[in-house]
């Protein structure tokens, strides 16, 4: 079997994402933490994961805690003993995920890899090889360095050491560290975050600075999502419409102009040009595509947080699924009027919280089967079934069977602004560690007594994807709710 080469001369940066749920973030750091704060501690697990353009994105599957006897506890250090060893190699072969190796540093030492470490991963990277082809082989460090907890990691793919570039814990703040240092620790300009600093201190204006936003919809409410975490200083968002600014969305769409409307200017365009001119420091990656498409979801699973502020069923499917396969926390968006007699009656706004334990669209009804079987159609069938269904009514017959026109959910300007702020905001609050939405499904009257307020508590089915597939990433394919029409364009990554 041949050896990996020397880690110190071989190791490379690459675009490497590990995400960690919040109840297997919070099981592994009391495991790892059993001897802290002087010694360290170990476990297997596994990692579902998905090959992107230009790295890995890796998902926290499930621990292989070690039964008792089989870390050594005479020493400071782990110790692996062989039977734990062979029992993963053993359970690698029936199971499809990736391999990992996680243990902790004492408290207060950084999570620099020592010669230890790398002698332990040139063993396993090779031997798991054997038992887990084509699969990547992880290893992870945790400690907590100065009160703030701190991962770092390498992974052997494709012949080669790859570092981590990114951690993301669902709900809970960590530092990523890599080459010896905390990756994109940020100075402040405290002039400019002195309010948001005074509320919820430096540290958290930090994390927002070295942080990703992927908002999914950059019409009314996602363009007021997008200036309110550009204003509050987030480092990185990803933005993902596929629409073309109309004069319809003056009304409504922040950064938008008419100038915009009549040069058929992209609504992610749009968004880029108005997060420079609030701060050109912030990196704005614009795409023109929809979710589940692939191009699209690599770029999205970057994200610490995703918003979902489109109108569309397709989409509001796919990010759920994001959710419970990739475990991307994120906050779905919608608004409606309701009126009657010339009054209006209802200015109903729902935020959806996404977390990865939550149930998913289809479990919580979310979706309307015939409006996002019409959303999938191609131009084509779409003509030709709205052709049919007029036929039909010529006929006198009912014309369901072609097609249903579904009436479009009116909305006003404000209402997309408030919705969006507050999705916004709670996305900060997750990404600074401060707050967390207090619901799970809010909805609200902007004109009924007290804003009328719901949460709506659902629950998954067991027999649903979003319970057999939680953090299987691209493993859990067979179980995907939705898949990318082949008649839509190829994504445009601006």
């Amino acid at each position: 079997m041949a050896r990996p080469p020397q880690l110190t001369a071989e190791r490379a940066c690459s675009s490497v994402v590990v995400r960690i749920g919040a109840p297997e973030f919070a099981a592994l750091k009391d495991l790892l933490f059993r001897r802290y704060p002087e010694h360290e501690w170990g476990t297997f697990a596994r990692l579902g994961w998905r090959e992107t353009e230009d790295g890995l994105i890796l998902t926290f599957a499930a621990l292989d805690s070690p039964l008792p006897g089989e870390l050594n506890e005479r020493f400071g250090h782990v110790v692996i003993n062989e039977p734990y060893s062979l029992r993963m190699a053993l359970e690698a072969e029936r199971h499809p995920f990736a391999v990992a190796v996680i243990h902790s540093h004492p408290q207060d030492c950084r999570p620099d890899p020592s010669h230890i470490d790398d002698d332990m991963d040139r063993y396993y990277s090779g031997y798991l090889s054997g038992f887990a082809p084509g699969r990547p082989y992880a290893s992870l460090i945790l400690s907590e360095l100065k009160g703030e907890l701190v991962l770092s990691g390498r992974v052997w793919w494709r012949s080669r050491w790859l570092t981590v570039g990114k951690f993301c814990v669902e709900r809970t703040p960590v530092l990523s560290w890599a080459h010896g240092k905390a990756v994109q620790k940020a100075l402040i300009d405290e002039s400019r975050y002195a309010r948001l600093t005074t509320a919820f201190g430096r540290q958290a204006a930090q994390r927002l600075s070295r942080s990703t936003v992927a908002v999914i919809g950059a019409g009314g409410t996602g363009s007021a999502a997008i200036e309110v975490l550009a204003r509050a200083g987030v480092g990185r968002l990803v933005v993902v419409d596929p629409d073309v600014v109309e004069s319809s969305n003056l009304e409504r769409l922040h950064g938008g102009w008419p100038s915009h409307a009549e040069e058929r200017i992209s609504k992610v365009e749009t968004a880029r040009e108005h997060v420079r001119r609030i701060n050109p420091d912030i990196e704005v990656v614009a795409i023109l595509g929809r979710l589940p498409q692939k191009t699209v979801v690599d770029a999205v699973l970057g994200a610490d947080v995703a918003l979902g502020c489109t109108d569309q069923q397709h989409s509001r499917l796919a990010l759920g699924e994001l959710a419970f396969r990739y475990l991307l926390p994120s906050i779905d968006c919608g608004v409606v009027l309701e009126g009657c007699d010339g009054k209006v009656t209802g200015q109903i706004l729902q935020l959806v919280r996404f977390l990865s334990t939550d149930p998913c669209v289809l479990c919580r009804r979310m979706t309307n089967p015939r409006r996002l079987s019409q959303e999938l159609m191609s131009g084509e069938e779409r003509t030709t079934r709205q052709a049919a269904a007029a036929e039909a009514l010529k006929r006198g017959e009912p014309p369901d069977p072609y097609w249903a026109e579904e009436t479009q959910l009116n909305t006003v300007g404000y209402l997309t602004t408030v919705s969006g702020a507050m999705a916004a905001g709670y996305a900060i609050g997750w990404i600074t560690g401060r707050f967390d939405p207090p619901f799970a499904r809010l909805q609200a009257n902007l004109v009924g007594k007290f804003l009328d307020t719901t949460d709506s508590e659902d629950t998954a089915s067991p027999e649903c994807a979003c319970q057999r597939a939680r953090a299987w990433a691209d493993q859990g394919a067979a179980q995907a709710q939705i898949t990318a029409p082949s008649h839509w364009p190829f994504p445009k990554r601006l």
